[in-house]
């Protein structure tokens, strides 16, 4: 437990020293131990609140890359546009530190308190993918600048190739590169800091080899040092609150919002890695929730956002340590650290706080753009190298803007591909509950090519609206269309381009003659359908509660234009022999009556003598089901009578009815008089 606290630790000061180094070198450089001691303050507690609350799931938390490398272009913007000396620069850039943690905090929180932690699987891989690819290109352009002192631009390019710079930054890409080959060969979470202790020993070496002397390194930008002050940390963060310059915190606001961003997105990443590490499944809710108190409380000591370190939880495990215990360990390397003081802190080499850098970098990069090469598909793929290119070239603001809008246009295309409308045939299996005679279904049978039947699925928009209106126009073109029918029970919404599709659709039935009926239209889109077919003459558009009416409106439609309506369906013989209606009572319903309901005793059965009756079922979320439209002749519940049973259905009187009741007395006279 001690050892693997001690290494853990150990990497930690490294990174820390790293991020500092990242946030507060360049402009603040003479700020740069002050920027130390407070990292090294946010790890220790970063370590120590995460072990404390996570640490039992085998969680080992760190200060994080991700985030500092937003953070870093924050800082420098916040400090060049602060207004007065470049004491009130560095703490407007610690003011703009407090903001960012604080706010990461509270969104943490937001998100675990109303488990809203999977909505940040709805942001599209590819663009979590780019972005952290982009965030690994700041990440490696931010430890090429420890190293040498100067920011990798197209403008500072003939500087890189200068015998003093190649110097410098070279064998800090060559350490980060072997570390980063070291990880993947290697694979043994011990290999990093063993990777790490073998650079300082190899600079040390160097140093014998050249006959270099401590002062020579450290004039010669080698080392960390040296720094004017011997102290690491002081409470800059409330001198912060009054001594900053906030407006020019205020004007960074689309990169702390995006910070924040980059710090969610990469938390959540963590939280799944850490996952199937530590073969558990662990509740992204309360894993927010503990990273949202570690950076609470982060905040108030000027450190930058820390959660979940998935190569540190793999070292604590492959240790095979308790990460409760590991953690509350390794916090007490960082703050030994402050307590030593900036003298060994500035011992550290650029070479291996640059190549810290440049290994969290490629291993982004490569991981997005080698790695995923395989799983990806083209499409996405190409979102990630286009993010990833428009951030090295334009910024990480840009970068975001292009990846969202390309997976966008990516969605649009790939979701226009499927098929969300299905064409059914009508007059055999899809035909109305109605109870019609035989010749009524073989006029309808001879009648089918007449009327087209669409189903439509899902969420409908421009994509799918105008492979719609396309597929109606060439049946329309061919001929002989009286009825329209489409169905959008299935349709879970609309956008405004389908909208204006199904009145594009309303304007060719009233050119061409046929009817449009809209089935099942669903309540979120009514007003919007009805708005948008409105231009339509009566007569050209009808809505239908649901698939079953629609097709009885076409049906009646057919047979009416066929001749057949005209008949009356109640004409003919009576329905039974006279000498029965002794044993029978006469029920007048009116149209809407209920003759039936759903659940009743079976004490009696029915004959319709005249009207149409509906058979109804309700379900148990309260929508009403039509089984079948019953007409004259038809006897109506008799099974329940004779099995006993409740009644299964509700029976409605669609138009005004008349039936004829026979109980179950009556029933039973009838068997003894007429056996």
């Amino acid at each position: 437990m001690l050892t693997a606290g001690a290494v853990i630790g150990l990497v930690e000061v490294v990174l820390a020293v790293s991020f500092a180094a990242l946030v507060y070198g360049g402009y603040l450089a003479q700020f740069l131990p002050n920027g130390i001691g407070l990292y090294l303050v946010a790890a220790s507690l970063t370590l120590a609140i995460l072990a404390w609350r996570a640490g039992s799931r085998g969680v080992v938390g760190s200060v994080q890359d991700a985030a500092a490398a937003v953070l870093a272009i924050v800082a420098t913007n916040a400090a060049l546009a602060s207004f007065g000396s470049v004491d009130r620069a560095f703490l407007t850039v610690v003011a703009a530190t407090l903001v960012v943690t604080l706010l990461t905090s509270v969104t943490f929180l937001l998100l675990g308190t109303f488990r809203l932690g999977s909505l940040a699987r709805f942001i599209p891989y590819p663009v979590v993918g780019g972005f952290l690819a982009g965030t690994g290109w700041l990440l490696m352009k931010g430890g090429l600048r420890v190293a040498v002192g100067i920011d990798l631009e197209v403008r500072t390019l003939s500087k890189f190739i200068d015998s003093f710079a190649l110097m410098r930054w070279v064998p800090a890409f060559g350490f980060g590169v072997i570390l980063l080959v070291a990880s993947r060969v290697v694979k043994r979470p011990l290999v990093i800091p063993a990777v790490i202790g073998i650079g300082f020993v190899v600079f040390a070496i160097g140093m014998l080899v050249t006959g270099s002397s401590l002062e020579e390194a450290r004039t010669g930008l080698w080392l960390l040092g040296p720094f004017e002050s011997t102290r690491l940390w002081e409470p800059w963060t409330f001198r912060a609150i009054t001594g900053a310059d906030w407006t020019a915190v205020l004007a960074q606001t689309p990169g702390i919002a995006t910070a924040v961003f980059v710090a969610v997105l990469a938390c959540l990443f963590n939280v799944g890695g850490v996952e199937l590490l530590l073969h558990k499944d662990l509740d992204s809710n309360e894993e927010l929730r503990d990273a949202g108190w570690v950076n609470a409380v982060s905040s108030l000591f000027g450190g930058i956002p820390g959660y979940h370190a998935l190569s540190l939880t793999s070292l604590s495990v492959q240790m095979g340590a308790d990460g409760r215990a590991a953690g509350l360990v390794a916090a007490l390397v960082p703050l030994a650290a402050v307590v030593f003081g900036a003298s060994v802190v500035g011992m550290i080499p650029r070479m291996v706080v640059g190549g810290a850098l440049v290994f969290v970098g490629l291993s982004f990069i490569v991981m997005w753009l080698v790695d995923m090469r395989r799983s990806l598909p083209v499409g996405e793929y190409a979102i990630v190298v286009a993010i990833l290119a428009t951030i090295a070239t334009k910024g990480l603001l840009p970068g975001l803007v292009v990846g969202l809008v390309l997976a966008i246009a990516l969605f649009a295309v790939n979701y226009g591909r499927i098929d969300l409308v299905h064409e059914v045939a009508f007059g055999t299996t899809y035909r109305s509950n109605v109870d019609r005679p035989p010749d009524e279904r073989a006029t309808l049978q001879g009648l089918a090519d007449r009327v087209q039947i669409l189903r439509m699925n899902g969420y409908v928009f421009f994509g799918a609206a105008s492979g719609l209106l396309e597929r109606i126009r060439k049946r329309e073109e061919a001929g002989g269309l009286r009825f329209l029918l489409i169905d959008l029970r299935r349709v879970t919404g609309m956008d405004a381009s389908a909208a204006l599709s199904f009145r594009k659709v309303a304007q060719l039935a009233e050119a061409s003659g046929f009817e449009l009926v809209l089935a099942g239209v669903p309540e979120a889109s009514e007003r919007q359908l009805t708005r948008a077919v409105a231009v339509a003459s009566d007569g050209v558009v009808r809505f239908e509660q649901d698939l079953d009416r629609g097709l009885q409106w076409c049906e009646d439609g057919l047979l009416e234009g066929d001749g057949r309506a005209a008949e009356d369906p109640n004409d003919g013989p009576p329905v039974l022999p006279a000498h029965l209606e002794a044993y029978l009572e006469r029920v007048v319903l009116p149209e809407g009556g209920v003759l039936l309901h759903q659940g009743d005793p079976p004490d009696d059965m029915f004959v319709l003598e005249s009207g149409r009756l509906r058979v109804e079922m309700v379900t148990p979320e309260g929508t009403r089901m039509r089984l079948s439209t019953l007409r004259r002749g038809v006897t109506v519940g008799e099974i329940a009578m004779y099995t006993g049973a409740p009644r299964t259905a509700e029976v409605v009187a669609e138009t005004p009815s008349i039936v004829l009741r026979l109980s179950r007395a009556s029933l039973e006279r009838l068997e003894a008089e007429e056996p």
